[in-house]
């Protein structure tokens, strides 16, 4: 058992950690980004949003959730699976 002030801090740490992975998202759009002068082909490109954007999301609703059970496990509220 975790103490309820750690599961406090960690809930908040998961829910922080969602801002960081949608700014790295967006950059990583940008930088596959076609442009006038070069870049990516535009298909590679969408293919490219649609991974990053699948990849960003699981990842986002992970750390929602667990910052969601973190937080029911520090106000001592335990649900099974």
């Amino acid at each position: 058992m975790i103490a309820p002030k750690t599961n406090r801090l960690l809930s908040l740490a998961f829910a922080g950690a969602v801002l960081p992975l949608l700014g790295l998202c967006a950059l990583l759009v940008k930088v596959v980004m076609p442009i006038a002068t070069g870049g990516m082909e535009p298909t590679v490109a969408m293919i490219c949003y649609i991974a990053f954007t699948v990849i960003t999301a699981a990842l986002v609703i992970v750390c929602l959730n667990f910052s969601r059970q973190l937080a029911r496990q520090a106000r001592g509220e335990y649900q099974t699976p």
